[in-house]
């Protein structure tokens, strides 16, 4: 086996994911190559590409083969080589990828990736790496939190949040974060409300329990973040709330405000901010991200990673290139 050579996951076809091996990449000017010590799945992308169904309404059809390493984006790693013109990072610095390049690249579900200087963030090397490889995920909540603080108060406010997957457990434990009096965790799946609890949540209520206060009653949520983007969940977060609805979600269908005095956020986009923002909370010890990884494992048990997304047993599994 040559010593220029890695591995990457690549997935082929429909259910199809294998593990090749491609030659070690050269960073070109302003690129970073990366010795990838981690990398966690993003259970949206990973269940839609492997499956072969397109991540967003407007695509046709899923490219195969994927490029190699795709789809994976929520990374941790050492700088291992600098490309020119890059002075940010020194070898062997320890650093999270916070922007998704896009998935015409190759990705992260790789032993070594290159990613563009601006979009990395040195992080401290004392945390763990199940603590840090997230942070992307983590800044595309920190900005939608971001935007909510800008529109109405947080610290006080009764606040929910509508699923209570990877990103909802993020969002719930910045709303705490930002003062809120209370957060109610929504989730059909007991054990994701379990975990809501033990990060923080108050309550947390499978959807339609009696407990959950209908808009306009005493003790109804004010401030609310949707983390499941159907509409008939929208629909029900918005008539459980009496001030304000941040939608995170992926939009997949058509949504109808009914309710004239309630302000409703989309997402307002990725920025470097946002990724400062969530590392300042990890590093407070305010974001915990190491309990989302549930599971640990190779790249070589993608298809049960897989598996193990789609029925729920696991939140989010991180992969171990390195690991036997």
């Amino acid at each position: 086996m040559s010593l220029n050579t890695m591995k990457a996951l690549q997935i082929v076809g429909e259910r199809q994911a294998q593990i090749v091996r491609l030659p070690i990449p050269e960073p070109g000017p302003g690129q970073v190559l990366v010795k990838v010590t981690a990398v966690t799945t993003c259970p949206q992308w990973d269940l839609h590409i492997y499956y072969g169904k397109p991540m967003f309404t407007h695509q046709a059809s899923v490219p195969f083969p994927y490029p190699a390493g795709q789809p994976g984006h929520e990374m941790t790693g050492t700088v291992a080589k600098l490309g020119d013109g890059c002075s940010r990072f020194r070898i062997g610095q320890t650093v999270s990828a916070w922007k998704d390049p896009g998935h015409s690249e190759p990705g992260c579900y790789a032993e070594y990736v290159l990613i563009r200087e601006p979009f990395l963030l040195a992080v401290p090397e004392t945390l763990h790496f199940t603590q840090v490889a997230s942070l992307e995920l983590a800044m595309c909540v920190g900005a939608s939190v971001m935007k909510l603080k800008q529109m109405t108060p947080i610290a006080g406010k009764e606040c929910a949040v509508n699923g209570l997957g990877p990103a909802g457990l993020i969002a719930l434990q910045m709303l705490l974060a930002e003062g809120a009096a209370r957060v109610t965790g929504i989730d059909p799946n007991p054990e994701r409300r379990e975990l809501a609890q033990q990060l923080g949540a108050e309550r947390a209520y499978a959807p339609g329990a009696e407990e959950i206060v209908p808009r306009g009653g005493e003790g109804a949520f004010e401030i609310a973040i949707d983390c499941v983007g159907y509409a008939d969940a929208v629909r029900y977060i918005m008539d459980h709330t009496t001030e304000t609805v941040a939608l995170f979600a992926v939009q997949r269908e058509d949504y109808v405000l009914n309710h004239k005095s309630l302000t409703v956020i989309g997402y307002p986009g990725h920025h470097r901010e946002a990724a400062e923002y969530a590392l300042g909370l990890i590093t407070d010890g305010k974001l915990k991200l190491a309990p989302l990884a549930t599971v640990q494992l190779p790249l070589e048990q993608y298809d049960r990673a897989v598996e193990l997304l789609r029925s729920q047993q696991a939140v989010k599994v991180c992969f171990v290139p390195g690991m036997r």
